[in-house]
C-alpha cells in the first residue's frame, strides 16, 4: 500500500503535477526524518517548525518564515536541501506530469491513470492525498475514472480499431483524501518537487539565477521513469 501525496504548480504557460508515493509501512519513519530536518532549519536559520513552506513564496522571499532574516540566496539553498532530503528517502518514488496551463484536469487524469497502472506493476494499492481546494472537482473526476476511464492509444488506435479504450482504475482505493498543506509536511514536500519541475520547464530570470530549475536534477534517483517511455525523465506529457 502506498500513500500518494499530490500537488500542483503552475504559471501562465504550464501546469505541473507531482505525486510522491510513500510505502505506508515507512510513513512514520519518513515523518520523523522530516521533523528532524525542520528542527535543524529552526536551529540554523530560525525557520519556524510549524510554518508552511510553500515553494514559490519560499524562494521568492515572501512570508515571515523565521525569527530572523533569511536571504533569497539562503532560501534557494534550503530549497535544494529539501529536495535532497526527499531524494534520500529510500523507497519513495516521484511521478510527474507537465501540460499546458489550460489542460489541468487532463494532466491530473493522466497522472492518476499512470499511478494506478504502476501500482498494478508494483503489486500495491494507492490512497491519494491532495491539498484542499477543488475537492468536489477532483472527487467527482476520480469517481468517474473508477467506472469510465477512456485511454487513447499511443499508436493511434487499439486492437479493436477504437481510438480509446475504457480502462477503469483498479488500484486507487477510496475517494481522494484532502489535507491542508499547512498541516502536512508531505504535501509541502511534493509542492517543492512540482515547483522545481515547473521552473525547469519554464525558467524565469530569477529562478535561473538561484538554480531553482537545476535543483530538479537532485530528484532523478526517485523518478518513476517508466511513467512515460517517451520522456527521458518519465514525465507524463500530452500525447
Amino acid at each position: 500500500m502506498h500513500l500518494v501525496y499530490i500537488d500542483e504548480s503552475k504559471d501562465e504557460k504550464f501546469c505541473v503535477y507531482s505525486a510522491l508515493a510513500i510505502p505506508v509501512d515507512q510513513w512514520r519513519e519518513y515523518l520523523s526524518k522530516i521533523q528532524t530536518f525542520r528542527k535543524k532549519l529552526k536551529e540554523s536559520d530560525g525557520i519556524y517548525v510549524k510554518k508552511e513552506m510553500h515553494a514559490w513564496k519560499f524562494v521568492s522571499g515572501r512570508g515571515k518564515i523565521s525569527s530572523r532574516y533569511v536571504s533569497k540566496k539562503r532560501r534557494c539553498q534550503i530549497f535544494r536541501e529539501t529536495l535532497e532530503l526527499i531524494a534520500n528517502l529510500d523507497g519513495v518514488r516521484l511521478f510527474n506530469a507537465c501540460f499546458p496551463r489550460n489542460e489541468e484536469l487532463t494532466a491530473f487524469e493522466r497522472l492518476v491513470t499512470r499511478i494506478d497502472r504502476t501500482m498494478r506493476e508494483w503489486g500495491s494499492h494507492a490512497l491519494l492525498i491532495l491539498d484542499t481546494g477543488n475537492e468536489g472537482t477532483f472527487r467527482k473526476l476520480v469517481r468517474r475514472m473508477h467506472r469510465y476511464n477512456p485511454i487513447p492509444s499511443q499508436y493511434g488506435s487499439w486492437e479493436n480499431g477504437n481510438v480509446t479504450k475504457n480502462i477503469p482504475l483498479k488500484r486507487i482505493v477510496e475517494d481522494p483524501f484532502f489535507h491542508r498543506s499547512e498541516d502536512s509536511y508531505f504535501i509541502q514536500l511534493v509542492d517543492f518537487c512540482a515547483y522545481a519541475l515547473l521552473r525547469k520547464e519554464n525558467p524565469t530570470q530569477k529562478s535561473a539565477k538561484c538554480g531553482v530549475g537545476e535543483a530538479f536534477d537532485v530528484l532523478h534517483p526517485i523518478l518513476v521513469y517508466e511513467a512515460s517511455k517517451k520522456d527521458d525523465l518519465g514525465i507524463i506529457r500530452p500525447l
